[in-house]
Parts: C-alpha cells; sequence; structure tokens
C-alpha cells in the first residue's frame, strides 16, 4: 500500500467526519473539541468550570433588648420658710404714726406714704402714689363692713363707681400729657388724629382701614399721637357711662336715706337702730364743696371728696349731728384732727358721722355724747388750704352724700 495515498485517504475521512457532525450538532451547542493534529495523543476535554453557589442573605443575630434608661429627677433643693411679716404698713425707725402733732399744726412729711393715718403726705409725693395708682385714696379711709344686705350693696357699688370715676379723670390728664408731647415730636397732627382729639364723627370703614396703619406704626411719632388720642375719646367714653351710672346709684341711695329719716326715734340713750330724723348740720356755715369726685385743692389731683365741706372761722364750735358713741378720735393723715361717731344701725348698715381738719378735739373714743353736744373746733389741720369743717355720713363705713341727711 502507498503511504501517501493512506494518510491522504485518512485526512479526508477525518474532515468528512468533522463536517458531519457539525451539521447534526444542536443550535446552540459548542463547537466539538479539535483534535490535535501533532503526533501524539489527543488532549483530554476539560470540563466546564463549576461555582459553588452563593450563600443567601441571612438575617445578624438578634441582639438583646435594653430595658429603657430610668431618669431620676434631680431633687428639689431645700427650700426655707418664708417669714411673714405682720399685717400693716411698714414703718420706719423713727416714726410714730400714732402720735399726732400740737393742734393746728401740719404734720410732719418726709416723704411717706399718704395713707399712714399718723402722718399727711406733701402734694408731691401725693401726686407720685396717683401715678402709680390712679384710684389710691390720699386720705385714710376707716374700715368697711361686709355688704350682706341690698342696701348695703347698692352702697358698696356705689363707692366703686366713684373711685372709678377717680381712676379715669387722673389717666386722661396724664393721657393728655403725653398726647401734647407726641404731638410736639410729630409736627403736624394728621387729619384723623385731629378729627378723632375733636371727637368727630368719621366714616367706619375708613376708620377700619387706618387702623392697621395706626397699629404698624405705633412706634412714631404719628402713631403715638394716634394711639393717645384713642385712647383719650375711650377714656370719656367710659367716664361719661360711670358718671350716669353714679347719679342713678346715688339716687337710689338717697332714697332709702329719706326712708330711714322718717322712721321712728328709738328711745333715749340708745343706738342701737337709728331712727332720729335728720341729722343736724354740724357747724353754722354755707357749703364750699360739695361730695364727690373734685381736683382736689391740697394735693392737685383727683380725688373722692368723701363729704361736704362748711366755711367757718377757725375756732367755730362743732356739734355732733346725732347722738351717739365717739369711736375715733385723734390725727388721721389729711383730715388732721378727726373724729368719727357711730350712730347705731340704718337697714342694716352702721351709720357714722365724722369731722375732720378741726383745731381743738373735745370728746374722746368710747364717750358717749348727744344730739348738738359741741365735739370740737373748726380748723385747718391736716391736708387742708384754710379754716373749715369736713363733714362725711357713712353706711357701713362707705361715705355717701349728706345733703340728703341734713
Amino acid at each position: 500500500m502507498n503511504p501517501k495515498w493512506y494518510i491522504g485517504g485518512a485526512l479526508s475521512v477525518a474532515v468528512t467526519v468533522t463536517l458531519v457532525a457539525t451539521a447534526v450538532l444542536p443550535a446552540g451547542a459548542g463547537p466539538a473539541p479539535v483534535p490535535s493534529t501533532g503526533p501524539g495523543v489527543g488532549l483530554p476535554r476539560l470540563p466546564d468550570p463549576t461555582l459553588p453557589p452563593l450563600p443567601g442573605p441571612t438575617r445578624p443575630p438578634s441582639l438583646p433588648s435594653l430595658p429603657p434608661p430610668v431618669v431620676k429627677p434631680p431633687a428639689p433643693p431645700a427650700m426655707q420658710p418664708t417669714p411673714v411679716s405682720p399685717a400693716g404698713p411698714p414703718t420706719q425707725p423713727g416714726d410714730s404714726p400714732g402720735t399726732p402733732p400740737a393742734p393746728g399744726q401740719q404734720a410732719p412729711q418726709p416723704g411717706v406714704t399718704a395713707l399712714d393715718p399718723g402722718t399727711v403726705a406733701t402734694p408731691d409725693a401725693g401726686a407720685t402714689i396717683i401715678a402709680s395708682d390712679p384710684g389710691a385714696d390720699l386720705y385714710p379711709q376707716p374700715p368697711v363692713d361686709p355688704a350682706t344686705t341690698p342696701q348695703s350693696r347698692l352702697v358698696a357699688r356705689l363707692d366703686e363707681v366713684h373711685h372709678r370715676e377717680q381712676y379715669l379723670r387722673n389717666v386722661l390728664i396724664r393721657t393728655k400729657a403725653d398726647l401734647a408731647v407726641a404731638q410736639d415730636q410729630a409736627g403736624s397732627v394728621p387729619p384723623l388724629v385731629a378729627l378723632l382729639t375733636a371727637g368727630a364723627a368719621s366714616d367706619a370703614a375708613s376708620s377700619t382701614a387706618a387702623a392697621p396703619t395706626a397699629q404698624g406704626s405705633v412706634g412714631t411719632p404719628e402713631g403715638r399721637v394716634l394711639a393717645l388720642s384713642s385712647a383719650i375719646d375711650s377714656g370719656h367714653g367710659e367716664l361719661s357711662r360711670r358718671q350716669t351710672e353714679a347719679l342713678e346709684l346715688q339716687r337710689q341711695v338717697n332714697s332709702s336715706a329719706q326712708q330711714a329719716i322718717t322712721t321712728t326715734a328709738p328711745a333715749p340713750g340708745t343706738t342701737t337702730n337709728y331712727g332720729g330724723g335728720k341729722l343736724r348740720q354740724p357747724v353754722r356755715g354755707p357749703i364750699t364743696s360739695t361730695f364727690g369726685n373734685r381736683f382736689d385743692p391740697y394735693y392737685h389731683v383727683w380725688q373722692l371728696h368723701a363729704g361736704v365741706d362748711f366755711g367757718a372761722p377757725a375756732g367755730t364750735e362743732i356739734v355732733a349731728a346725732a347722738a351717739g358713741r365717739v369711736t375715733q378720735a385723734g390725727w388721721s393723715g389729711g383730715y388732721g384732727n378727726y373724729t368719727c361717731i357711730d350712730h347705731g344701725q340704718v337697714d342694716g348698715q352702721r351709720l357714722s358721722t365724722c369731722y375732720g381738719h378741726q383745731q381743738k378735739i373735745l370728746v374722746s373714743p368710747g364717750q358717749q355724747v348727744s344730739v348738738g353736744q359741741v365735739i370740737g373746733q373748726v380748723g385747718s389741720s391736716g391736708a387742708s388750704t384754710g379754716p373749715h369743717l369736713h363733714f362725711e355720713v357713712r353706711l357701713g363705713g362707705r361715705p355717701v352724700d349728706p345733703m340728703p341727711w341734713i
């Protein structure tokens, strides 16, 4: 056999087999391994590489839950008990509120408050008190009884309205002074401010539209002028309402007084119930100042004038307006030498009369006096600008107009 032919035939057979195998392989199958053409044994087929499967996600081991932290509040500091001061106004070393000056002389005035019954405040000190409390009394007021009856509640309400009226008047004075300063700083007054100050009626819509502007500019001089002018208008409106209310309350109180005056008089020497008719005028002389709010001639502020003033020369005798028992006789702040007499009950209220600015007191506390008995002399002690008698009628300790009683 020819070797060359053998080799050529073998190659032909190999190529034919390869072509047939390729044609019959399914789609996607990899090619058959190519046998080595070199001499020797063909290379073995390598197995396909295999990768171990990836481990699935595992949860981390759960940790034991911790209890919530417990926070202890800090212990409060030890509190020291606060000492409670005894009731009553503070006293300064060297002061002796209960010791009045010599009759007819003014009390010492070293910057003390007017509420101290042993001293008289200066006009400047009185103005300072009113600046901080426009409704304050610059004259010491006696204690009042609880308002438990219809008549006593009526009198208590009248007293409240009078003090509110005093408060409004003092506030209006201060507000008007502030307005004058603001107007100077603002220069020309805006037209709306002029309308408010004059009290003229303005269109409601324009006023409402101007309100936010005024509120937003309250820090400016013009805004301050507008705010103060509005406050003055509001104050005058309330003052007018309070005056009307006071007149109606006073009418009701006077009506009850007239009924009490016409009751039967009690037996002589008893003061359980007052029934002595009209009170006697304590001194002859004209009335120089009536009951109610007034611009005080001594302190130059608005005060409730708790009585009526009778003009009379110094030394004129003062007589008791009715029989009763003296409950107070001595120095009492702006009232100077002051005497009060209890006359018994009227409509469930304690009736008393009081006499201020005396030159000399001729009775003592606890003493029984009869109607018309001389109890003192007219003077000008305390916060007074000249000789006169300040005469008061009080129901349950609260002042009422003396004129229906005299």
